[in-house]
């Protein structure tokens, strides 16, 4: 289960002081007189250096710690697997956490300025089980460094939604400090007919990651458009040879793919994407007519090693 779909070197500062004695001639000649040395000898020239500033020591990786309250064993610590900071989405940017309870199931966290949604699941497709909660207690949000929480929780689950054995979540605290995780940067042009209208232009607000597995390196591209009049969410996946569009209006969503040796070109620490990708259906359906076009370079802000 998973979410939805500098400090410069300044150089040293050297101050001199010089100090001098000056002289002076008299306008009429005078008998010669020889002077004696002064009993102190004049002042060294007086030089000042200031250190220079230490460079701020990286800080690490994203971190985080939550603790839960609820039923059927969902009281105590929940272990992060997964912290997505500078995630864009439909609501507003927000920071998305993945983690294991205690007791076993897992708990999604989806936060932005003064709302949050947590879920609790465990199994996948036809063994899902999942309970989703809401509170506003979220503090010292930025998307970028953290954020804090503390609020008591409102179940908002649907009635059609298997639930199992699942307990009941009551409340959460905790917080979220997002290291040095960074964006990354994208110039990603998404054109094409979607169910939702008509897609042109660049897809703003990104968050660009790079994964590596086993199987391969995926560039993901997360981030907003506009299909007609309709604002979207738009998930671009480039890897070697194939390219994966998802496009979502929060209520629903539109799948394209496409393969081809120079559809795009994986480069270090990002992507370069060119050509064409379908709609896809399910099996037996009719094909769908919906095409679209991407264009761009990605460059990953984190690398994930899995």
């Amino acid at each position: 289960m998973g979410p939805r779909a500098g400090m410069k070197w300044l150089p040293s500062v050297v101050v001199g002081l010089v100090l001098a004695a000056c002289g002076s001639a008299s306008a009429t000649p005078t008998p010669s007189v020889t002077l004696a040395p002064p009993s102190t000898p004049p002042s060294p020239p007086i030089v000042v250096v200031l250190p220079s500033p230490t460079p701020a020591p990286s800080k690490g990786p994203a971190t985080a710690q939550f603790n839960i309250v609820g039923t059927a064993g969902l009281t105590g610590p929940v272990t992060a697997q997964t912290i997505t900071c500078n995630e864009p989405s439909l609501a507003g940017p927000e920071i998305d956490y993945i983690g294991r309870s205690s007791s076993g199931p897992q708990i999604v966290i989806f936060a932005r300025a003064g709302h949050v949604e947590v879920r609790v699941g465990t199994g996948a497709a036809s063994t899902l089980r999942l309970r989703t909660f809401v509170g506003t207690g979220v503090t010292s949000f930025n998307t970028a460094t953290g954020m804090t929480l503390d609020t008591t929780l409102t179940e908002t689950t649907d009635a059609a939604t298997a639930t199992g054995s699942l307990g009941a979540l009551s409340s959460i605290s905790g917080n979220i400090d997002c290291g040095n995780e960074q964006p990354g940067s994208a110039n990603v042009v998404v054109s094409g007919l979607t169910p939702y209208g008509q897609l042109v232009g660049a897809i703003t607000d990104v968050k660009v990651t790079c994964t590596v597995t086993a199987s391969g390196t995926f560039v993901g591209v997360v981030g907003l458009g506009t299909a007609g009049t309709t604002p979207v969410l738009m998930f671009v996946t480039a890897s070697t040879g194939n390219l994966q569009v998802a496009v979502e209006t929060g209520t629903a969503g539109s799948f394209y793919t496409g393969k081809g040796a120079g559809l795009t070109t994986l480069v270090p620490g990002g992507a370069t994407i060119s050509g064409d990708v379908s709609e896809s259906v399910a099996a037996k359906a009719t094909p769908s007519p919906n095409q679209l076009h991407v264009t761009g370079t990605a460059t990953c802000g984190t690398t994930i090693q899995q």
